[in-house]
């Protein structure tokens, strides 16, 4: 690889955010580059609520500006040293007006530039603004994705352009093993952790727990986590009269924090579309309800491994026959095939490998001899 220009960073990653869950990552490419690595990124996505939680040495903040009524972002501050790095690397999404501009400059200055995220919309590639992905992806010399199912999408859909898999992971490989309990029967938690919020549809498991629970008295429902739809989720709960069966322990990111939790619950639950918290329920080997008809995120390609317990969306009668279903199950766990397969596939090391991987690349996958 040739050697920088003087002032000159060999690599930039560019992005909206990088929150808390990516630490173990970061840290461990940080340890692989060194200073040969700059990282810029804002306090807040369009989503006020995914923040930047990476320690503070690991990157230099910049602002962002929300324009179009929040449609759009428009990031200030090192735009230089994004323009000027060897390769740099930017998020795979439309709405970034910054990640735009460093595309298309680099595309006429003929410098690296990788694009990583999403390969396709949350609706889907059939969506109407699926172009805009493929578009920034043509400018780009290479796409990282988040899961090994959308890397071979991007293969697919532009043949000739490299493609590298960073699974987008939470822990290190040596944290990542099962919950284990002492006996099967202290089982008795059903576990959700993530945001409150309309789209998680949280209100449906407290429904369908509640069908449940009358005939399985020992059965809990543990609320991990907060946001916005919480005050109704209480309310809920105290007209089904059945506060005495569910806790809201609050925010929990510490893993030895969560793996108690995990180790009393016989599965976790995603009452709307699933994202990385199947990867954390499967990597303690619980299985996880999910709904059958949601925009789940790519890593939902972790259910072709089994783990996964789906239920008709929308539907409190299905998910509550699911909660029974998996409650009569519980004497099995923990699933130590799907922890290893987790542990192996999508650990922290795994995700850092393919980032760097795709940073320092060899010219060969520069534009110059991408086809």
């Amino acid at each position: 690889m040739k050697r920088s220009r003087k002032g000159q960073s060999k690599f930039v990653l560019y992005l909206a955010v990088l929150p808390k869950y990516r630490t173990e990552c970061i840290e461990i490419l940080h340890q692989d580059l060194g200073n040969d690595l700059r990282i810029y990124i804002s306090e807040a996505h369009l989503d006020e609520s995914v923040r930047s939680g990476i320690p503070e040495g690991l990157y230099s903040q910049v602002s962002m500006r929300r324009i179009l009524k929040g449609r759009a972002f428009v990031q200030t501050g090192h735009f230089a040293e994004a323009v000027r790095a060897d390769t740099s690397v930017v998020d795979l999404n439309p709405r970034s007006v910054t990640a735009w501009a460093i595309l298309a400059i680099r595309f006429i200055l003929r410098k690296r530039t990788l694009v990583w995220g999403h390969i396709h919309p949350q609706a889907g590639p059939k969506s109407k603004t699926a172009f805009l992905r493929l578009l920034m992806r043509r400018l780009a010399s290479g796409t990282i994705s988040y899961t090994y199912k959308d890397a071979e999408k991007a293969r697919a859909d532009l043949p000739g352009k490299l493609v590298w898999v960073a699974p987008n992971s939470l822990y290190k490989a040596e944290a990542i093993g099962p919950a284990s309990s002492p006996e099967a029967l202290d089982r008795t938690d059903l576990t959700y952790v993530g945001r409150f919020a309309p789209a998680k549809k949280v209100d449906l498991l407290v429904r369908a727990f509640a069908q449940v629970a009358a005939s399985a008295p020992e059965m809990r429902l543990r609320l991990i986590g907060g946001g916005l739809t919480e005050p109704n989720l209480r309310q809920l709960i105290q007209d089904l009269g059945v506060s005495d069966k569910v806790d809201f322990p609050g925010w929990i990111d510490d893993l030895e924090t969560l793996r108690p939790f995990y180790a009393r619950s016989f599965c976790t639950a995603s009452p709307g579309f699933a994202g990385l918290g199947l990867t954390q329920s499967l990597g303690f080997g619980i299985p996880m309800i999910v709904a059958d008809d949601e925009p789940h995120s790519p890593e939902i390609e972790l259910a072709s491994v089994g783990g996964v317990d789906y239920f008709a969306s929308d539907s409190v009668t299905d998910m509550a026959l699911c909660i029974s279903r998996q409650w009569d199950r519980r004497k099995a766990l923990p699933l130590l095939d799907i922890s290893s397969h987790v542990k192996t596939k999508y650990s922290a090391e795994a995700m850092a490998n393919g980032l760097k991987s795709a940073l320092t690349a060899s010219d060969s996958s520069s534009l110059e001899s991408v086809k």
